[in-house]
């Protein structure tokens, strides 16, 4: 007889716990082409560390070059699950920016790592000279990567099985 199929198992390793959706186009386009379906960051895991990918490169014709990383070890060694690139002049996106966590009680949070220009959540600044280094997020809530005119925009969006309607 065949050993019994664990679904469950199977549907929380293909389905991600959150994702961040990308809400203009500069955001898009800092999500690595690995990273990337329908302008959507999966999260499959807290806490979810982003960053700045720093190997970037310009070529003989002017054009930024984005040589990506792809962290597939057995040794976390990583210092981001996910790597975005800056296109701007001023960079908004420090290379160890922000996480995000999930704590036992379900509730979320995005804490500064330090980063040069900080981060909002709907309206409450963090890090960067504040004196606030985490706030809470919930499903639907904006997250700005950057001072509060950077493009690098996204909401966050909670995956879970009784939460089908639209963020």
């Amino acid at each position: 007889m065949p050993n019994p199929v664990d679904k469950l198992k199977i549907k929380n390793t293909f389905i991600p716990k959150a994702a961040l959706v990308a809400q203009t186009a500069e955001a898009a386009a800092a999500v690595p082409i690995r990273n990337k379906q329908d302008q959507m960051i999966a999260i499959w895991d807290f806490p979810f560390l982003i960053g700045r990918e720093s190997r970037l490169e310009i070529s003989k014709n002017g054009e930024l070059l984005v040589k990506e990383r792809f962290k597939h070890s057995f040794v976390n060694n990583k210092t981001n699950d996910l790597y975005l690139v800056d296109f701007g002049k001023k960079l908004q996106i420090s290379r160890e920016h922000l996480l995000i966590e999930q704590t036992d009680d379900g509730r979320y949070y995005i804490l500064d790592r330090g980063s040069k220009c900080g981060s909002e959540a709907n309206g409450t600044r963090i890090g960067s000279g504040t004196e606030v280094e985490r706030t809470e997020i919930k499903d639907g809530d904006t997250i700005i990567l950057g001072t509060p005119s950077s493009p690098y925009r996204y909401i966050f969006v909670v995956l879970t099985e009784e939460d089908d309607q639209k963020a």
